[in-house]
């Protein structure tokens, strides 16, 4: 019985570490997926959705090529906590918010 039991312990544990390792992974994606689609939600009705997710997805293909992954996830947490005290944007803040991002590199 004690074999099973470690067998089963070592079982559960490894499955854990990979799952952990692949979350960890895609850290980035997840936190980046969240916070475009609050954006969406948030933009007024008729502002360009494609627009929003084009240059998110700019910034996070500029991310992996240069190698700034954890600056951009700092990026996107300070506008994912901007987001977080409005229900919802001007078309101007959301042109502004797109222009920072566009411009750092």
């Amino acid at each position: 019985m004690n074999k099973k039991l470690l067998v089963a312990f070592s079982t559960v544990m490894m499955t854990g570490l990979l799952f952990f390792s692949v979350l960890k992974s895609y850290t980035v994606e997840i936190v980046h997926a969240v916070v475009v689609n609050a954006l969406v939600q948030k933009a007024p009705e008729g502002y360009d959705q494609g627009k929003i997710r084009g240059v998110f997805d700019d910034a996070l293909a500029r991310a992996d090529k240069g190698d700034s992954r954890d600056r951009y996830l700092g990026e996107l947490q300070e506008v994912f906590h901007s987001l977080e005290k409005r229900q919802y944007l001007e078309p101007v803040e959301i042109d502004g918010l797109l222009a920072d991002l566009n411009k750092e590199e």
